[in-house]
């Protein structure tokens, strides 16, 4: 499967929940000496193209397409709908957890959700649920939630697709896009989201010579910000004498060009991304 332009080919692979990625990475790292860069899972979403006075499609191209790829996703000035998947979960729960259960189906933007008990101790909730949803890190809030006690399956619901006000939110450092951070959630989720996200990221990306602005951007705005400063030598002191000893010129001289070199650094250097930071896109929830 391709990673984009950014990661390269690589392998698709199913996974229980983010302990299980844990365990699959560290294992491949001690047994086999491999470090994996594992990513946000991919969902299909169909997108129907509508009318548009600003931008004219090509008669040529489809109007329905399904896109996974979210390098894909229509750019902003196009008008479309989206129609994302959904599935039907039904979660077995202890008595005592169904009340946060509920309430975690109902944050993951569940609907029709059922509940029957099946015995005394035991209470059986359904609902239907955006796939979107289910394949991020609902297994491990859910079993979170409940201390490990309840446990969920899902099957294709009917119907299997709705359509859904949602939007690509772009995750930039130092004005860059870096297209495998980006993730899609709801319109109302984004803002928060995306501040989650360059909070997780802030904490996580390594700390360079330059100062790291991270950025989320959605429908051309931008919606979530924060910084990580640069190291700072001292300039000042050379030897463990101060420069220039009372001269002030002479210290605003070497701090201006300290200041440029910052500046020089952050339009050219790069930032390496780690799977801490492919992490923080998959658990934005919390």
């Amino acid at each position: 499967s391709g990673g984009g332009p950014f990661l390269g080919p690589g392998l698709r692979v199913g996974f229980q929940g983010l302990l299980h990625v844990e365990v699959f990475r560290q294992r491949l790292e001690d047994e086999m000496n491999l470090e994996a860069i594992v990513t946000p899972p991919k969902v299909p979403y169909t997108i129907h193209y509508l009318p548009s006075k600003n931008y004219h499609r090509s008669p040529d191209l489809p109007t329905e397409e399904v896109i996974e790829d979210l390098i894909d996703w229509p750019p902003q000035g196009h008008r479309f709908k989206v129609m994302e998947p959904i599935v039907r979960v039904r979660a077995l729960t202890p008595v005592e957890y169904a009340g946060n259960i509920m309430e975690l189906i109902k944050r993951k933007r569940g609907f029709k959700m059922e509940t029957k008990p099946i015995d005394e101790h035991t209470w059986q909730i359904t609902a239907s649920m955006p796939w979107a949803e289910v394949v991020t890190d609902f297994h491990d809030e859910l079993k979170s939630t409940s201390a490990g006690y309840s446990s969920f399956d899902v099957s294709e619901d009917d119907p299997p697709q709705q359509e859904s006000d949602l939007c690509k939110v772009d995750i930039m450092l130092n004005g860059e896009v870096v297209d495998p951070l980006a993730f899609v959630c709801h319109v109302d989720a984004a803002r928060s989201q995306a501040r989650v996200v360059c909070e997780k990221l802030q904490n996580v990306l390594p700390r360079q010579q330059f100062v790291t602005v991270i950025q989320a951007k959605a429908d051309g705005k931008i919606i979530a910000s924060e910084r990580i400063r640069a190291y700072r030598k001292d300039v000042l002191t050379k030897a463990g004498k101060t420069v220039g000893g009372g001269d002030i010129t002479r210290k605003k001289k070497l701090l201006e060009k300290q200041k440029r070199g910052k500046k020089r650094q952050q339009s050219t250097g790069r930032v390496t991304l780690s799977q801490a930071a492919f992490r923080a896109v998959i658990s934005r929830s919390s």
